[in-house]
């Protein structure tokens, strides 16, 4: 859905819309998946018999689908309930009494000390194992996967000793997340995927940052600095990170709330740039009247995402940052009924 069909834009700005819209026809990139370390990404260990009730009064999702689900993304929330780290969990094969934490690097000790803080008294252990596991993402960069995403699927994958396969729990267009010791190579978990699919290094102009971006996904300190966004601007309902029938959490009275009462006014969504940014560049959105529309969180050559005002961005007919035209589009995964709860009723 093109929702700038209205706009004028420049003839660079046009010929990327159409080169990133008929990507999609290439057979051979359909039939190909990254491969690639998330060095950003870390983990940290929380192991005891109360896990999985210690870390349900701490975060936004339930954590009681972790004994039926390999993963679960979820986030934690300060008492305001802003976004202060967002997390995907994991529980090992029969160790019902540990969860893996994958956490933005940059964050990890402040992480530690935040669960340390609500701890108490409860005989929960907390390590930082980043010396032990790493974080890799093996995704197609069309957002198309040629493997079918299946719990049969995943459990061939599994085959190799020290590295667990899962699907990405956010969406199923991020491909696979995988955590394996810190001895695997890219060889390694190349050939976990050589018989059934054509894999490849990231690069340049295909790696997971930029593929996230294109879909319009946040993740880590850098695209939501602590304390500055709600969870649901971050589209944590619609990625899967949160449930409002769990019961009580840090921060779970305005989620809740907005939820059910209020209008989440601005998201985050994908945005293509006509001219890639400049570090000491304008990030703020601007319509054709100069009203700010929101601002660019991050970049990769030309593909950005945005905390945006839905309405008004869908309703502007030109749309720039620094000056230089943009283009947005509402995310294909979006469903379609979230346009039209898009109204001038409370506003987070």
């Amino acid at each position: 859905m093109n929702i700038l069909r209205n706009s004028r834009t420049s003839p660079t700005l046009r010929q990327l819309i159409s080169l990133a819209r008929n990507s999609s026809s290439s057979t051979l990139e359909q039939a190909k998946f990254i491969v690639e370390p998330l060095k950003q990404r870390q983990i940290v260990r929380v192991k005891g018999e109360d896990v999985i009730s210690f870390l349900q009064g701490l975060t936004t999702n339930d954590m009681r689908q972790l004994q039926t689900s390999s993963s679960i993304y979820t986030m934690f929330l300060n008492k305001a309930g802003r976004v202060l780290y967002d997390a995907i969990m994991y529980m090992p094969p029969k160790e019902s009494s540990t969860v893996l934490l994958e956490c933005d690097k940059d964050i990890c000790n402040e992480l530690m000390r935040h669960l340390k803080l609500y701890r108490v008294r409860r005989k929960i252990q907390i390590d930082n194992v980043a010396d032990e596991f790493n974080i890799w993402s093996a995704f197609n960069i069309l957002g198309e996967p040629s493997i079918n995403s299946n719990s049969s699927t995943i459990e061939k994958l599994n085959n190799v000793d020290g590295i667990d396969v899962t699907q990405d729990p956010r969406l199923q267009i991020l491909g696979h997340r995988i955590v394996c010791t810190s001895d695997k190579s890219w060889t390694d978990l190349s050939k976990v995927y050589e018989n059934t699919i054509v894999v490849e290094p990231p690069s340049d102009t295909n790696n997971f940052q930029l593929h996230r971006y294109k879909i319009g996904v946040a993740e880590g300190v850098h695209d939501m600095p602590p304390g500055k966004q709600f969870p649901l601007e971050a589209n944590c309902d619609l990625l899967n990170g949160v449930s409002f029938n769990k019961g009580c959490y840090i921060g779970q009275e305005l989620t809740a709330r907005v939820h059910h009462t209020g209008v989440i006014r601005k998201r985050h969504m994908p945005v293509l740039l006509s001219v890639p940014l400049a570090a000491d560049s304008s990030k703020a959105m601007l319509n054709e009247s100069e009203a700010k529309l929101g601002n660019i969180l991050g970049s990769v050559g030309n593909q950005a995402l945005g905390l945006l005002r839905i309405e008004q961005v869908m309703k502007s007919k030109e749309l720039s940052v620094d000056g230089k035209p943009c283009h947005v589009e509402k995310p294909k995964w979006w469903p379609t009924s979230l346009l039209t709860n898009v109204s001038s009723k409370e506003e987070v």
